[in-house]
């Protein structure tokens, strides 16, 4: 009697978690037909860091153009030490260099870049973490990596993009799919 009452116990606790199970199933698929996949967090975040990167490059002209003038000072003081009967030590042309008003602003416009890097770092990195579920998902992330994690070799128009440059660009627009990865191609056409 032992034996058929535990049967029955079994059967009706097997009965009730089924029965829940497939009530738990129903309650779960509505939710995730009547919720749209939405990827406006991501291209929120992609306008976001675009904004921190054009922050950060407005200086570049101006760092570049500086650069050019300590660095060619640089090294007119190394080849003047190699002629001279006293050279100036590494030391003391780095000192020479790093005195020149060129390089103070140099250095000054570098820091000014720091806070919009260090946001768009975290922007990046929060981006992504957030997995992407649609066409226009992944556009976005591939625009952040071509406009500002990759190098210029990645945004050249194809025909004078390098081919492996070239593919792996085509591939990741691919991957995108549909009207946001034809979009993202026409960028790179001629």
């Amino acid at each position: 009697m032992t034996s058929a009452k535990t049967n029955t116990d079994r059967r009706g606790f097997l009965a009730s978690l089924a029965a829940g199970a497939s009530v738990a199933a129903v309650a779960v698929i509505p939710k995730a037909i009547a919720a749209p996949l939405d990827d406006s967090a991501l291209v929120k975040l992609e306008e976001e860091i675009f904004e921190q990167y054009e922050g950060a490059k407005a200086f570049d002209d101006e760092i570049l153009r500086l650069s050019a003038i300590w660095t060619d000072e640089s090294n007119r003081l190394y080849d003047e030490s190699l002629s001279s009967d006293t050279p100036l030590t590494p030391q003391q042309r780095w000192a020479l260099v790093t005195d020149m008003p060129e390089c103070k602003e140099h250095n000054r416009l570098c820091k000014l870049q720091d806070p919009f890097y260090l946001r768009m770092d975290a922007l990046v990195k929060e981006m992504f973490a957030t997995p992407a579920h649609t066409a226009e998902g992944r556009r976005a992330k591939a625009e952040v990596l071509l406009g500002c994690i990759m190098g210029d070799d990645w945004r050249h128009v194809d025909k004078e993009t390098d081919y492996p440059e070239l593919m792996a660009r085509k591939l990741l627009i691919e991957f995108i799919g549909g009207e946001p990865g034809e979009s993202l191609r026409d960028q790179f056409r001629a």
